[in-house]
């Protein structure tokens, strides 16, 4: 029987080894953390619909893997531009399905555990690697802080819904959202520059969205987290694969990166298992055009600015169906083809940032707080 280890149980370690294991291989899977999910806190998080003419939920049977965890499906938000004037947007087929992360019941990363153990994956908790032999799957998560969320989950008589800030004030070159579901709620600052102020916009935040739904924080728990932008140059290193954001694969406009992260970690198995598509070409077919596309994408963001997005979200409240449009600006194009070069090259040389003033055990920098969620 072949072998195969597989280096990190999140979601792209986890379809990884599914699959594997789906077709017969003996799987070994060694997670550094006690448990799937510790690297989120029970939070809700947004699978994206609108990137791919396809339904997401299509793609997860396409691929293979069975929805076995608590979802639901969003067909309207209302974003707010930096003077928090309102903008709806509907759509007939859902705009993105919510999903709970972490180690909680229902959550993305438990259903994805079921499935594995159902087809026979070992797996070894409490067990960093730092050398591998043979085949592997290299599914590490992010090893930079491009951008970080801070914010809270708590109770709230809040009705079921989605709402998104787009404001320097709130959360520099990137977006703060509520999401409300069957009395739950998140609330996040999704930060992608000026990172050690995240505590001032992340209470900028709270207070924006009070001013606009008035609402308590009852049981409110802070969480934190980080993600990295940037496209691997390498995502085969001899028999090592490399998937979801440990190859960089990750939307880089809004940090969307579950649909990534699975369909990265299923063509990683399947070049092992069929061996009819090397895993590099079937990132490029798959991949690669929407994630260039969103690396341009963020360029023209952070250049147009706060009034910029007030002009373009305008176009897309217009339509009862805002998806197709949304899925045509997003994606790719030959203009964005030429602009690849430009924008990869302003990313590269933008500083990864690693928080370094930290005052001791009960230090509460965001990076401290995410290194002691995960452990």
């Amino acid at each position: 029987m072949n072998s195969v280890t597989v280096v990190g149980a999140g979601p792209a370690g986890l379809a990884s080894a599914l699959t594997l294991a789906k077709a017969g291989w003996s799987v070994e899977v060694y997670e550094k953390n006690a448990a799937v999910g510790q690297r989120f806190h029970g939070d809700f998080q947004g699978l994206e619909n609108w990137s791919h003419e396809e339904d997401i939920l299509q793609t997860l049977t396409r691929l293979g893997l069975q929805v076995n965890f608590w979802i639901r499906p969003f067909h309207q938000a209302i974003f707010y531009d930096a003077q928090l004037r309102p903008h709806e947007l509907q759509t007939r087929h859902p705009l993105f399905y919510l999903v709970r992360r972490g180690d909680v019941e229902g959550s993305l990363e438990r259903g994805l555990y079921r499935q594995a153990l159902e087809a026979g994956v070992q797996f070894h908790f409490g067990s960093p690697v730092n050398r591998v032999e043979g085949p592997a799957i290299i599914s590490t998560g992010p090893h930079f802080g491009d951008a970080i969320c801070v914010g809270y989950l708590f109770e709230t008589d809040l009705p079921d819904g989605a709402w998104c800030i787009v404001s320097q004030q709130v959360a520099p070159r990137g977006y703060s959202y509520l999401l409300v579901a069957a009395g739950q709620a998140t609330i996040s600052s999704c930060q992608f520059t000026n990172l050690p102020r995240w505590k001032t916009h992340l209470e900028a935040t709270v207070t924006a969205f009070r001013s606009l739904h008035p609402f308590e924080m009852k049981n409110a728990r802070p969480f934190s987290g980080y993600g990295n932008i940037y496209l691997q140059r390498h995502l085969q290193v001899g028999q090592k694969r490399y998937v979801g954001e440990a190859a960089g694969l990750q939307d880089a406009l809004w940090g969307f990166g579950m649909r990534y992260a699975l369909t990265s970690g299923v063509l990683a198995a399947r070049s092992l298992t069929d061996g009819q598509e090397e895993y590099p070409a079937s990132i490029e077919r798959e991949l690669k055009a929407h994630q260039q596309a969103s690396l341009v994408n963020r360029l023209l963001w952070e250049a147009l600015g706060d009034r910029g997005f007030s002009y373009f979200i305008r176009k897309f409240e217009a339509p009862r169906d805002a998806r197709p449009l949304l899925g045509k600006v997003g994606g790719p194009h030959w203009l964005k083809n030429l602009l690849y070069p430009i924008a990869r090259w302003r990313l590269s040389r933008r500083g990864r940032y690693r928080y370094t003033s930290c005052d001791g055990e009960d230090c509460t920098c965001v990076w401290c707080t995410c290194e002691r969620s995960r452990l």
